[in-house]
């Protein structure tokens, strides 16, 4: 059985005209008519009674129109299904990022694009920024999220968000009562500091440098976890990103301050200059903008 043929056949019933259906279809009044007359003699039944005010069905014509009906119902959920499947995305998509940023800052972003693209696979490589940085120049990651800048000709860095750090103590510390300290107070006291090596422990080094101050690290430790943890059972102070801070704050384990002179550092995407974006990266940044511009980042 022709399907075109068949075709024919259903829009003159659901039109109840030949010559509406035959527009509908592209095809002139005789061709349709034709159509019919070979669907007719192929299953040898009449299908279609004809008189000038309307088209009935004739007890055949109404059982090949149930099965008309269901099977071009069935079509267009194909053509759809089909079509869907040019906005699925499919494949995986490699991030590089510290552990701050996979702890504080991309819990609800990932599962945001995890229920909008499903069919793709994530991949997470926590590194320190500088490492985050060799992982996009060796090709392993398609972009990293670090803190900037980045110093490599072959790579390039556009700023997302910025990072604010604080100082946390014990509620009971001496510097418990303050809001607010200068570098100096911040280098009279025991510190526990991130390991050397990441860029947030570079810049913190440069900056009491550049002021002629030297910080008194008790510990080099390798995470924010574990610097909370020390700060709370009264190893030492710490600067730490506020956001990590929040719900220690609010249950009354940690106190926080704010530091003069200290910047807010800059967090951003590191990409490889030339490497063209997939559709899993586009659709990932995008969202991370929509996370941006409604201040959930």
């Amino acid at each position: 059985m022709d399907l075109h043929q068949l075709r024919g056949f259903y829009e003159i019933v659901r039109e109840q005209s030949f010559t509406r259906a035959a527009e509908k279809l592209f095809l002139t009044q005789p061709a349709i008519s034709l159509q019919i007359k070979a669907l007719e003699t192929e299953l040898q039944e009449m299908l279609l009674e004809r008189n000038r005010r309307q088209i009935r069905l004739t007890p055949a014509g109404e059982i090949l129109f149930l099965h008309a009906r269901d099977i071009f119902a069935r079509l267009e959920e194909a053509h759809s299904d089909i079509a869907a499947l040019k906005s699925v995305l499919r494949g995986r998509l490699a991030i590089g990022t510290s552990d701050t940023n996979c702890t504080y800052i991309l819990p609800g972003l990932l599962a945001e694009f995890r229920a909008r693209h499903p069919e793709v696979e994530l991949d997470i490589r926590n590194r320190m920024s500088p490492e985050v940085g060799n992982l996009v120049l060796n090709d392993e990651v398609e972009f990293g999220l670090a803190t900037l800048p980045v110093k490599h000709r072959d790579l390039f860095g556009e700023a997302l968000f910025e990072r604010r750090d604080v100082l946390i103590c014990p509620p009971d510390h001496a510097l418990g009562k303050r809001k607010r300290v200068g570098l100096k107070q911040v280098a009279e006291h025991p510190f526990l500091a991130l390991e050397r090596g990441s860029t947030s422990r570079q810049l913190l080094d440069e900056l009491f440098r550049q002021e002629g101050l030297e910080l008194q690290v008790e510990m080099n430790l390798g995470g924010i976890e574990i610097l909370k943890r020390y700060v709370e059972i009264g190893l030492g102070i710490a600067l730490v990103p506020e956001v990590a801070v929040e719900e220690e704050v609010a249950a009354g384990k940690l106190h926080v301050l704010q530091v003069n002179g200290l910047v807010k550092r800059k967090i951003g995407l590191v990409e490889h200059k030339g490497r063209r974006r997939s559709q899993a990266t586009a659709a990932f940044l995008d969202l991370l903008e929509e996370f941006v511009a409604a201040g959930k980042i």
